[in-house]
C-alpha cells in the first residue's frame, strides 16, 4: 500500500472535559498530526485515510489527591511492574464534539476520540502535584 501524506489545517479542535469519580477533572484533546491517503476507497467511494495524532492530557485534581511533584516518572510498563495503575470511573464527559480538518485538496475530514478507560498512576505526580492519569481511547475518522 502506497501512502501519500496530505497537508491539512485544523478548523475545529475543542477540549473535552472528563469528570472522574475521584473528583478530578481532566482536560483532554486529541490533536491530528499527520494524514495519509491510502489510495483505497470504502464501499461508497469515499477515500480511506490513515491518521496520526497526539493526546494532550491536563488533570485538575482535588487537594486531597495532590502530592509532591515527581522528579522522575518511569515508563508505564515499568510502573506496572511495581504497582498496578488504579482504574478511575468516569462520571461524565462534556464536549465530545467532532474535530474538523480541511485537507490540502479542499476536502474535509472529522475525527472523534472515544474515551474507553482512565487509569491513575498512584504515587506519581505532575509538576503541579496532580496525580498522573493515562487515558485509553480510540479515534474514529469520518469524511
Amino acid at each position: 500500500m502506497q501512502l501519500k501524506e496530505i497537508d491539512f489545517k485544523a478548523l475545529k479542535e475543542n477540549w473535552m472535559h472528563i469528570h472522574l469519580e475521584d473528583g478530578t477533572i481532566i482536560r483532554f484533546k486529541s490533536v491530528l498530526t499527520r494524514v495519509f491517503d491510502t489510495g483505497q476507497r470504502d464501499p461508497v467511494g469515499e477515500p480511506i485515510y490513515r491518521i496520526d495524532s497526539q493526546n494532550v492530557v491536563v488533570a485538575r485534581a482535588p487537594e486531597e489527591l495532590k502530592g509532591i511533584p515527581s522528579e522522575f516518572v518511569p515508563p508505564i510498563h515499568e510502573i506496572a511492574k511495581i504497582r498496578k495503575p488504579s482504574v478511575v470511573k468516569i462520571r461524565a464527559i462534556v464536549g465530545e464534539d467532532w474535530n474538523e480538518y480541511e485537507l490540502e485538496d479542499g476536502s474535509r475530514i472529522k475525527t472523534k476520540t472515544i474515551v474507553t478507560k482512565v487509569l491513575r498512576l498512584d504515587g506519581f505526580f505532575d509538576a503541579y502535584g496532580n496525580p498522573i492519569y493515562i487515558i485509553q481511547s480510540q479515534m474514529v475518522v469520518s469524511s
